[in-house]
Order: structure tokens, then sequence, then C-alpha cells
């Protein structure tokens, strides 16, 4: 890790904000010279702050700051990519708010995660530029790896024993999948599908493009969803904010759905 000056520049994506006081907030960021870490932003919230606008969650905006004694300070900012498509669709913002708190959550402060800031800015643009939202389970499935938490996907993380291809275990606490003969000693967990089993595993030797292009219906999309909340849940011991709200703009998108198939048959039958 970078050892930070008196003044130091930086790149970073801004992870969230905490408005203090009348005028001022504390920004999260994540760069890759320094990690995680918090500086405030003196009078951004006022109208004719140079910096208002540059500082948004999900921004990612050069800085200069300041050392403080008990919290840096940010002296500059300017946007290099504002994800606006991201800002304006729902779906696409809720999951990016979600990478951004699952960074939140696994990276400690102003320490040194080699690899991630690049999977940000990739699961960042992909999203940016309409790829599919399943591209959020490539960067669960990254993350986790960089944060030393890599699942066992080949063999059974209990036995090492090999893994038939049938339904499967994933269990949080033995840290992957578990054959059949050892379910009753690895924990609570979820059966996944051969399908689900093999899209995790291409997840680990392929890009975020590459894996964008899979094809992923709604069921499996689904599944996978749930599998890996269940995971993250467990290695987080916490419900995750941005995870609910994307819940939710999911309920939401099926309820429209089948209102909208609805209304085409009725059309049809009139």
């Amino acid at each position: 890790m970078a050892e930070r000056p008196r003044v130091y520049k930086t790149e970073g994506i801004i992870l969230r904000r905490r408005n203090i006081g009348e005028a001022d907030s504390i920004f999260t960021v994540y760069s890759k010279e320094f990690g995680k870490f918090d500086a405030v932003a003196r009078g951004v919230r006022k109208a004719r702050s140079h910096m208002r606008g540059h500082l948004e969650p999900l921004t990612r905006s050069r800085l200069m700051v300041a050392r403080g004694r008990t919290l840096d300070v940010f002296t500059q900012a300017e946007t290099v990519a504002p994800y606006r498509a991201i800002r304006e669709d729902l779906e696409r913002g809720a999951e990016a708010m979600y990478c951004a708190e699952l960074v939140d959550r696994f990276a400690g402060e102003h320490i040194e995660h080699p690899g991630l800031y690049e999977l940000i800015l990739d699961v960042l643009d992909a999203l940016e530029t309409g790829l599919a939202a399943h591209v959020v389970r490539f960067f669960e499935m990254q993350i986790l790896s960089l944060m030393g938490y890599e699942l066992q996907l080949a063999a059974c993380a209990v036995c090492a024993g090999r893994l038939p291809e049938e339904e499967t275990l994933l269990s949080p606490v033995a840290g992957g999948l578990v054959c059949a003969a050892c379910r009753a000693t690895a924990g609570v967990g979820r059966l996944v599908s051969v399908r689900a089993v093999k899209v995790l595993r291409f997840a680990r030797t392929t890009d975020v493009t590459g894996f964008a292009a899979l094809r992923v219906d709604a069921e499996l999309a689904a599944e996978l969803h749930r599998a890996m909340t269940e995971m993250i849940r467990y290695l987080l011991d916490r419900e995750l904010g941005s995870g609910q709200f994307v819940d939710e703009v999911n309920r939401m998108g099926r309820a429209e759905a089948k209102a909208g198939e609805a209304g085409v048959q009725l059309g049809q039958t009139t």
C-alpha cells in the first residue's frame, strides 16, 4: 500500500456518502493506490460548491486529498466517468450500489487488495454499457476470491472427493460444493442445479464480457442470486441494505412484466 503524503492525488470510485452538519459530507472511496478510505468534503452540499456532482456515489473521479488529524479532506475533485446510464436505470443502479456495498463491507480501510479496483471498474463499465445484470454474479465470485473466500467448486469442500454431475449442496459453512455423502457434516446450505454449478465454475475462468454473454434465463438467474446471497450473508454475518433493495426492484419488475402479459392476453381476447 502506497504511503499517503500530506497532500495526495488518486483516482477512485465513490462508494457512499453520509451528510454531516449543514453543508458537509463524508464520502467513502475505493482507490487503486490507497484502498478504501473516508474523507470529508467541506461545503459540498452548497449550490456553489466546485466539487458538487463530482463526488456522488458510483462516480469515478480524480481526487486531491489533504491528510487530516482525524479525517482526510477533499480539496479537488474531477469526474472521470459519471456512469449516467446506471444512474438513470433503477435496476442497473440497484445492482451497482449492491456491488459498491460489497466492496465497502469486504475491503479493510487503507488495506491493499490487488485487482479489486479493476474489478469494480469492470462491473460498472459492464452495467453502464447495458450488459446483462447477471454480471453481478461474476463480481460476487471474483470479490470472494480476492478477499480470500474462494469457493471450492471443483471437488467436495469437505472430503475433496469427486463431484458427480447432479444437484449439489452449496454450503457457506464448508465454503463450497459438498458431495451427497458429506452433507450431514457440512451445515446448512442450498441445493443448486447442474446448470448453476456450471455457471459458477465458468465465472472462475472467464472475464466479465465472457460471463455477460452467457444465456441465463430468469429461473437460473433467480437460483444463482439466492445461492450467492446466502453465501455472502454468511461470510459478512449481516444482511446488505442494497441487496434488499435489489430484491424489491426485481419484484417490481416481475410484477410489471406480469401486468404487461395480462394486458396483452386481454387485448387478444377482445
